[in-house]
């Protein structure tokens, strides 16, 4: 670059003596010049611009994971508390990057524009070169000037670039982190389903049942009456949905205590019948009877009470019934369902939808099988 700064800017003496020669040099270096500045400005022009990765959300979907059979619950449960702790940290990296993304595209686009403007300032110089000597020196300086901010948007561009693959692999760790945290929602649902299930199985069955109780009451008659005639037209005044609650709720809770530990029986959750007759009786002279009932009620629980004494969703109990036949290839083998004897096979039941442990033995060898029944199914074990 010296070389062609000084052969076309010697003194006017030598120039002076080579006439022809200098024409033809500077022809030569203003050629040579705008070659040079050509040059640069279609590499810098033809350099690719930042790719531009396209980041997009995924969406949700059906967890097919591994069974979860042999796991506890309080298990899945931690699981799904780390996994989504750890999609909270995954979504506070996302913005961090997000925000230096920002930050690095608009140094991009400072560092395009600033080197924009440097080759125009150029092609002015150019343009000025040719119109009449200029200064080298300026011209000089605003190549260096334009290298730097070339090589400056090249260094934003490598950051931007970095920056966008950190986000998309981010994004993929996030995807998978949310994957993880629905299939986990969605093993944990099915094993407190399955858990609800078998427990409203096991208090449905105990519900209906007739229990048997006395009452002692006391009220005024007209002397004028019999003890028969006043203890025929006595009426309960309404206290007798009381009685049957207070001891219904009394037998049901020591025979469901397992399951409940403090049953509260509310009137909605079932109907009953009764009947009653007086065990004793008498009658004072100012017509004060006392007397002893014997009541036996009737009692039929609504589809939707167990889960009520559960506190459970209503739509476990709002279920259908199915047909089950359960066979095996065995004689003399004996059948349990939910840990109720069913004898020998083969066993045709109409169960309710929900989860049932089967279990068939014979010669001392059982076999079991777990069956979510949601319609009519044959179940064969074979020894």
């Amino acid at each position: 670059m010296e070389t062609d700064v000084s052969y076309c800017s010697k003194p006017g003496g030598y120039l002076g003596a080579r006439k022809p020669v200098l024409l033809t040099a500077s022809f030569f270096c203003a050629l040579l010049l705008l070659s040079l500045v050509s040059g640069g400005e279609s590499q810098a022009e033809d350099k690719p611009a930042a790719p531009t990765l396209l980041v997009t959300t995924g969406a949700g979907e059906k967890a097919t994971g591994d069974s979860a059979s042999g796991v506890p619950t309080s298990s899945r449960a931690q699981a799904l508390a780390v996994k989504i702790a750890e999609l909270d940290e995954i979504l506070l990296d996302r913005k961090r990057l997000e925000d230096s993304l920002r930050v690095e595209k608009s140094a991009q686009s400072a560092a395009a524009l600033q080197s924009t403007n440097v080759k125009k300032l150029i092609r002015l110089e150019v343009e000025d070169f040719f119109a009449q000597t200029s200064n080298r020196e300026r011209l000089d300086s605003l190549l260096e000037d334009y290298k730097r901010s070339a090589d400056e948007e090249n260094a934003v561009r490598l950051r931007v670039q970095s920056v966008e693959k950190e986000l998309g692999d981010q994004h993929l760790r996030f995807t998978q982190a949310a994957r993880d945290v629905e299939r986990l929602k969605a093993q944990l649902a099915s094993e407190v389903r399955q858990r609800d299930s078998k427990r409203i199985q096991a208090i449905a069955q105990r519900l209906d049942r007739t229990i048997y109780f006395n009452e002692a009451i006391t009220f005024r008659c007209s002397t004028a009456k019999s003890l028969a005639a006043c203890l025929a037209d006595y009426e309960y005044d309404g206290r007798m949905p009381q009685w049957v609650q207070e001891h219904y709720q009394r037998v049901l809770g020591e025979e469901i205590r397992d399951q409940v530990s403090d049953l509260k029986v509310s009137p909605n959750w079932f109907s009953y019948r009764t009947k009653s007759d007086f065990s004793q009786a008498n009658m004072s002279l100012d017509g004060t009877v006392s007397a002893q009932v014997s009541i036996e009620a009737a009692v039929t629980a609504k589809k939707m009470m167990a889960c009520a004494i559960l506190d459970v969703s209503y739509e476990l109990c709002d279920s259908k019934s199915h047909s089950l036949i359960v066979r095996s290839n065995r004689f003399n083998d004996q059948v349990l369902i939910n840990d109720q004897a069913y004898g020998s096979t083969p066993v045709s039941l109409m169960l309710d939808s929900g989860a049932y442990e089967i279990k068939v033995s014979v010669g001392g060898v059982t076999k079991s099988r777990s069956l979510d029944l949601n319609g009519d199914q044959v179940i064969n074990f074979n020894f």
